[in-house]
């Protein structure tokens, strides 16, 4: 288990003032946010394990869209021959979503109250107990019950883990350190896709049931990974654990050839103190919920948070990959060819968030999402037309431009849209506060994708490309929103952010003048001696 050292680390300002001139303990001296910070070693071996719930939420995500290309599973069900076989496939997808729902204010409310490790392990045991089940499952309303579950576990992940990362990494890096997060839920899609692919060689009236019993192993996993990770610093301050919160940060942020003294860590400590210190009072009096609804700069948090990720869903990107055998079996491909472009499909957007980690971080965050939100609006009008020429046709190059069109909107929304749903959304919100608005954004993410995946399978089945036009209107309108309505949080510390939004935050002015202060206080107490 994670052990913080012994070591005290002062955390008010008459602290300051008397580690300082008792014990010469150095106070931050440097301008924070300034200057290059490298992601060492340790700081990148906690996201990664912290990360590994992540996976296993997108390989239990992603594995329906393989499980329902399966011959033995339609058959096992009965999809084959019932006479709703649309609406069941939609309640299998959408339901998914709906208990996403109660999993993101569910992990909301736990990160807040018992931590996020404690979050991230609640979430994992749901998923767990589902895939158990659903790989045992017997008839569709045990497997859809299920479901359900496992869209509480996977979303209270979903509301834990970017949060989390976020708050254990440095500003400068934070976009990079968060795309951890995103790229192990893309090695999760990518490894359900290919187990599922490979599975479907696999004679016999079980096969479905293998790959759905691994979505059990991941979670396991996970949980044992958590031996090794420690609890965010911000959620330890919260509590007043202010010395392990102290040596977490020594850790994360330590740089010992350009920042030999903490300094970024120092920084950062008070930066977190101050901001708690200034919002928690409110907090404690009323309800997180009631508090956002009451005050306007958090009012205006949750409608960014909402607009944001209704905008990103209503791309079409997990109608695209929840409803793939339906899709390109309409561009005439047979059920073995389905499941490769579907892995493709996955490996493609794999790929590209590890090429997107190169730049997040160099690019201001309005740019990213505006550009991307209309990249991929103009790529959907592009596979809407090519669907509405060719869809029932025979013409080889108008078919295979329009699964071509597919790939280019899975690697456009990879490299803008994917990371930058999660770490702009955690930034944007004040630290006592935090899991309440992530957990805004993923429970819109869900009711935005139950929406269009509940309708999708009648939608394509009966007015076909038209339904694209939805995809192609919202992205383009929100692009030109976001563009002119958000701001941007590229490089600020996450109490800093809070400035931004009109309120009073711990930012560096501040600081500053603090410590200019704390040192008069200090030479004025040598004088004396």
């Amino acid at each position: 288990m994670y052990q913080p050292s012994p070591t005290h680390v002062p955390i008010l300002q008459e602290d300051f003032v008397y580690e300082a001139s008792r014990q010469k303990w150095p106070l931050p001296t440097c301008i924070y946010g300034t200057g290059k910070v490298k992601a060492n070693a340790y700081a990148i071996r906690v996201c990664v394990l912290i990360a590994l719930s992540s996976f296993a939420y997108g390989y239990a995500g992603a594995i329906i869209a393989t499980t329902l290309t399966q011959p033995s599973f339609t058959a096992a069900m009965g999809l084959d021959t019932a006479s709703n076989e649309a609406s069941l496939v939609g309640a299998i997808n959408g339901l998914y979503y709906a208990g996403g729902v109660f999993g993101a204010f569910a992990g909301g409310w736990l990160s807040n109250r018992w931590g996020r490790k404690i979050s991230a392990v609640v979430g994992n045991i749901i998923l767990l107990i589902s895939a158990a089940v659903m790989t045992g499952g017997v008839n569709v309303a045990m497997f859809i019950t299920f479901r359900f579950c496992s869209g509480i576990g996977s979303f209270i992940i979903l509301a834990t883990i970017p949060v989390w990362i976020a708050e254990l990494s440095p500003p400068q890096i934070r976009g990079i350190m968060v795309d951890i997060h995103t790229v192990s839920m893309m090695t999760g899609y990518a490894v359900a896709s290919y187990v599922g692919l490979g599975f479907y060689y696999v004679r016999g009236n079980n096969a479905w049931r293998g790959p759905m019993g691994l979505s059990a192993a991941w979670p396991c996993i996970a949980l044992c990974a958590m031996y090794w990770t420690p609890e965010s610093p911000r959620y330890l301050v919260s509590r007043g654990r202010n010395d392990e919160a102290w040596s977490i940060l020594q850790h994360t942020h330590a740089d010992r050839q350009n920042d030999p003294t903490d300094e970024h860590a120092k920084h950062e400590l008070y930066l977190i103190q101050q901001e708690i210190e200034l919002e928690a009072g409110n907090a404690s009096k009323r309800k997180a919920y009631w508090l956002i609804l009451k005050k306007a700069s958090l009012r205006r948090r949750a409608w960014m948070t909402i607009f944001l990720e209704f905008a990103l869903m209503s791309s079409g990107i997990l109608v695209i990959l929840n409803n793939g055998a339906i899709i390109w079996g309409g561009l005439g491909y047979r059920t073995d060819q389905i499941l490769n472009f579907q892995a493709g499909f996955q490996l493609c957007g794999l790929v590209f968030n590890l090429v997107a980690m190169t730049f997040v971080d160099r690019v201001k965050r309005v740019w990213l999402i505006s550009f991307g939100l209309l990249a991929c609006a103009l790529v959907m009008m592009v596979e809407m037309l090519l669907q509405r020429f060719y869809l029932t046709t025979t013409n080889k190059p108008g078919l295979s431009a329009a699964a071509a069109m597919i790939f280019i909107f899975q690697t456009t929304f990879s490299l803008f849209l994917d990371g930058a749903s999660y770490f702009y959304v955690a930034e944007i919100w004040p630290s006592h506060l935090r899991p309440q608005g992530f957990a805004i954004g993923m429970a819109t993410l869900c009711s935005t994708n139950m929406i269009w995946l509940l309708a999708a399978p009648s939608a394509i089945a009966h007015i076909g490309w038209k339904y694209y036009l939805f995809f192609v209107c919202i992205p383009a309108i929100a692009a030109v929103v976001v563009f002119l309505c958000f701001p941007d949080t590229l490089h600020k510390s996450l109490e800093e952010i809070a400035g931004m939004f009109g309120d009073e935050a711990a930012t560096q002015d501040r600081l500053d003048g603090e410590m200019d202060e704390v040192k008069g206080k200090i030479e004025m107490t040598e004088r004396v001696e």
